[in-house]
C-alpha cells in the first residue's frame, strides 16, 4: 500500500488502463533506438556536408557507438563517455585529441586521460583505425545526448540502421541496402528457422518424458543430449548478410530455445546431466554470412575455413562466418 503513494507507481497504473500498449518493452527498445538513430544520422550529415567520406563517417560513428555500449554494460567505466563528450560540447577543440586517446588506450589497453583511469584491450581490431573527426559544438551535442540515453533499450540492430544512413542514397538503391525492423527480422527467423526446431523440440520432449514414466531414466537423458547436439550443429547462412541484423536475431532466438532444452535436461538429472555439455553450446560459430559489400560486413568477420571454399565464392563475393 506505501508503494501506491510514489507517483511513479501511480503513473505506471494509470498506463496499465488508459495506455497499455505503451508499457510493451519491444515499443520502448524501437523508440529508444530511432531516437539515437536520428540523433546519429544528424551528425552523419552534417560531415558529409563537410565532404567526408561515408565509409569514413560510417566508421567513425561506429566507434562512437561501440563506446557508449561499452559505458552502459560496465567495460568502461560509468557515463565515462558520456562525461567527455560534456566537456568537449563545451571546448570543441578537445572532442579530437581526447577521444582519439580514449580508443588509442581502447586497442591496446591502458590509461585513458579522457576518463582518468585504467581501460581494458578491446580486441577484435575494431580501434586500429581510432581516427577521430573534429565536430562542431552542436554534433557533440548530438553525441552526448545519444550517450545519455537508456542504453538497455538499445536494441542491437542499430548498427545496421546505422550503416543504412551512412550509404550514399544511389548506392543504397543499387545495393538494395535497407534496415529491416526487429518485428520483421523475427517474422522471418521464426518461420524459416525456429518453428521447425520447435516442433523437432516437442517430439523429442513428449519422448523423453514417456521415457522418463516408463523408468528409463538414462534413455530420456540421452534423448535431450541428442537435440542438443543438434541445435549446436544446426548452422545458418544468410546469403546477403549485410551487417548481420538476422544473424544476430537467429542467435538469440536459438539461444532461448536452448534454455529450454537445458532446463529439461537440468530437470532429468540435475547438474550431474549438465555437466557432460561442458564447451557444447550454441554459439556464433553456427552463423554464417555472404556480404559482396565489405561496407556492410559484421563488425568481426572471418572466412567459414571450410576445403572448397578458400575464402571467395564466384565473382569475388567473401565468404564469411560472422562474429558478434
Amino acid at each position: 500500500m506505501e508503494d501506491l503513494r510514489r507517483p511513479e507507481v501511480q503513473h505506471w497504473l494509470i498506463r496499465i488502463w488508459t495506455d497499455p500498449v505503451s508499457l510493451d518493452p519491444a515499443r520502448k527498445a524501437a523508440r529508444v533506438t530511432r531516437d539515437i538513430t536520428e540523433r546519429l544520422a544528424a551528425v552523419s550529415k552534417a560531415l558529409e556536408k563537410a565532404n567526408y567520406l561515408p565509409e569514413e563517417v560510417a566508421m567513425f560513428l561506429m566507434r562512437c557507438l561501440f563506446t557508449m555500449f561499452a559505458q552502459s554494460v560496465g567495460l568502461l567505466p560509468s557515463a565515462s563517455f558520456q562525461k567527455i563528450l560534456e566537456r568537449c560540447e563545451a571546448d570543441p577543440s578537445k572532442f579530437q585529441p581526447m577521444v582519439g586517446q580514449l580508443w588509442e588506450a581502447m586497442n591496446a589497453g591502458g590509461f585513458a586521460y579522457g576518463i582518468e583511469g585504467n581501460v581494458k584491450q578491446f580486441n577484435g581490431e575494431f580501434f586500429k583505425s581510432r581516427a577521430a573527426i573534429p565536430l562542431d559544438q552542436e554534433e557533440i551535442g548530438e553525441l552526448r545526448r545519444a550517450a545519455a540515453c537508456d542504453w538497455g533499450e538499445v536494441d542491437p540492430s542499430i548498427f545496421g540502421t546505422l550503416l543504412e544512413q551512412a550509404l550514399e542514397e544511389a548506392e543504397r538503391r543499387r545495393l538494395g541496402a535497407h534496415y529491416t525492423p526487429r518485428a520483421y527480422v523475427e517474422r522471418l527467423v521464426v518461420s524459416a528457422i525456429v518453428e521447425p526446431l520447435r516442433l523437432d523440440w516437442g517430439q523429442v520432449l513428449s519422448t523423453a518424458e514417456r521415457q522418463k514414466a516408463e523408468g528409463r531414466l538414462a534413455d530420456a537423458v540421452t534423448t535431450i543430449v541428442a537435440f542438443h547436439k543438434k541445435l549446436c550443429e544446426t548452422r545458418v547462412l544468410d546469403p546477403a548478410c549485410g551487417t548481420g541484423n538476422f544473424l544476430y536475431v537467429s542467435l538469440e532466438l536459438l539461444k532461448r530455445l536452448e534454455g529450454e532444452v537445458l532446463e529439461a535436461l537440468a530437470d532429468l538429472g540435475g547438474q550431474e546431466a549438465l555437466s557432460g555439455l561442458a564447451g557444447h553450446t550454441v554459439d556464433p560459430h553456427q552463423f554464417l554470412g555472404l556480404e559482396a559489400n565489405p561496407r556492410r560486413r559484421p563488425l568481426r568477420n572471418w572466412c567459414c575455413g571450410s576445403a572448397t571454399c578458400n575464402g571467395t565464392f564466384e565473382r569475388g563475393v567473401v565468404c564469411h562466418q560472422s562474429q558478434f
